[in-house]
């Protein structure tokens, strides 16, 4: 039996050893940049780009490159409307190639409607979890959802808790489906998450080069190995119309969110 313990241990530890060696980007979006000054998806998204690397001498003698990898924060919005980013390259080759657009600049003109009662219940379903995109450092995508996470603001108490006066959303409702936590989304974080999902289609025409459909398409970026869906399928087709500027045509209740 302790043989037989052993063996499944070491077969395990090569499986993980070898999803981590074939897999380019273990630990979140990455993305390959190409020099481009675009928004996400164009040489710049709003994840990582390039590869590792850093400055000195190879094993032959030679002179080792340094490959910027760019990590952008998500686009918000400035006193004047116009939103913007910080880009810094986490190699720290001490160079701006490649570097991605930190604006500012004005977002697709999307439709809202369209967001919230057709794209957002697949963000919420398939991206929101705490471990994946629902938290507010490390991942460019960031998705405020019941339940999951919740935006840093003052709101009033839940009436079906024992709460009373002003409360905090991401203290008390973060990774909680009581009271605050499985409240209605506010405005400020419709606004938030509308405005973080469409800076994914800045400085493109075609969705399918989006961020959006390209990570997480079956065959598609790495994505840590999570493929939610194929070309064909309705998760993929109805981000890719709201990307193409279709809209709802109707007022949304998108209850219960």
């Amino acid at each position: 039996m302790r043989r037989m313990n052993l063996a499944l241990c070491i077969f395990l530890l090569s499986c993980s050893e070898a999803a981590t060696k074939d897999n380019p980007c273990p630990q979140g979006i990455c993305i390959a940049g190409n020099g481009n000054d675009g928004g996400p998806g164009g040489g710049g998204s709003s994840g990582s780009s390039g590869s590792s690397g850093s400055s000195g001498t190879s094993g032959d003698g030679g002179p080792q490159v340094c490959n910027p990898a760019w990590t952008c924060t998500a686009w918000q919005k400035d006193a004047q409307g116009k939103s913007t980013r910080t880009c810094t390259d986490t190699n720290k080759c001490g160079t701006a190639s490649g570097k991605p657009s930190e604006g500012p600049l004005d977002l697709p003109g999307l439709d809202f409607d369209y967001y919230k009662c057709n794209v957002e219940p697949i963000f919420d379903r398939g991206c929101a979890m705490v471990g994946c995109h629902g938290t507010e450092v490390g991942r460019p995508f960031k998705v405020y959802a019941r339940g999951r996470l919740r935006h840093q603001e003052t709101v009033p108490p839940a009436p079906t808790c024992l709460d009373t006066g002003p409360q905090e959303l991401a203290k008390k409702g973060t990774a909680t489906v009581m009271c605050l936590g499985w409240s209605k989304h506010t405005a400020a974080e419709w606004q938030q998450n509308f405005d973080n999902a469409r800076s994914f289609m800045v400085g493109l025409t075609n969705p399918d080069d989006s961020e959006l459909l390209s990570q997480p398409v079956y065959q598609g970026k790495a994505h840590t190995g999570v493929h939610l869906f194929r070309k064909s399928d309705a998760d993929y087709q109805t981000i890719a119309k709201w990307l193409s500027g279709e809209k709802l045509g109707r007022t949304c209740d998108p209850s219960p969110n």
